[in-house]
């Protein structure tokens, strides 16, 4: 028992190393003499075929003609898969350089075209602010409401009533008896009509002496009375 030798744990490290270190050199040598072989018999052919050239006359004996050393295609197939291993060298970035080439394009293409687009939103709207400005100016409520009232002075109407012959007249300015009394309302505000309330209900009245609008041709002029006339041919 006390000759047993006793591992610690940097004797097991060592044993380790050591170890692997022996198993790689015993590869090593393995594939060396695998190679040296080859190149042994890469030699003796090479002999022979020399040989054969100094004690013939016959043409020059290629390896294309048949005489390929069995040993030569072995190192070719070797070379082949170390070239296999050896990563090729990458390809110029083709796609990336035309893919910022396309960027570039475009980016100049949109550049053009933007200020292209400017102008013709530009033109869009001048045309349509023209349009808009030849269009006749619509009248208002209130000049509406001025040009029914006109035509009958002197007689006071109902809002309804009113309301009844502005959508007659005007089928496409249908409004409500709210609006169309706020419009009648700053009318009796700017003195143009008169107002009267008759038992609960609101008259609005075009003045029997008040004239018809500028924009209104002149209606007809009511039936005088006999009072009126004898005054006239007074």
């Amino acid at each position: 028992m006390a000759n047993e030798p006793v591992n610690t744990p940097i004797q097991t490290k060592y044993t380790q190393q050591l170890t692997a270190d022996l198993s790689a050199n015993q590869a090593e040598q393995t594939t060396l003499t695998a190679r040296l072989n080859q190149l042994q018999a890469e030699e003796k052919w090479l002999t022979t075929a020399l040989e054969s050239l100094q004690t013939t006359d016959g043409p020059e004996p290629t390896r294309s003609q048949g005489l390929a050393s069995p040993v030569s295609s072995a190192v070719q197939a070797e070379a082949g898969a170390d070239e296999a291993a050896v990563p090729k060298p990458r390809a110029p970035k083709k796609a990336e350089g035309t893919a910022s080439v396309r960027k570039t394009i475009a980016g100049k293409s949109a550049a053009e075209t933007a200020p292209a687009r400017k102008s013709k939103a530009s033109q869009k709207t001048a045309v349509n602010r023209a349009k808009e400005k030849a269009k006749p100016a619509e009248p208002t409520l209130g000049q509406l409401l001025t040009q029914i009232l006109s035509k009958q002075p002197g007689e006071p109407k109902k809002v309804s009533e009113i309301r009844i012959e502005l959508e007659a007249a005007h089928p496409q300015r249908t409004s409500s008896d709210p609006a169309i009394r706020a419009a009648l309302e700053k009318l009796v505000t700017k003195g143009v009509l008169e107002k009267d309330n008759r038992q609960r209900i609101v008259l609005y009245t075009w003045p029997a002496q008040a004239s018809a609008p500028a924009s209104q041709t002149k209606p007809e002029q009511p039936a005088t009375e006999p009072s009126e006339a004898a005054s006239v041919g007074v």
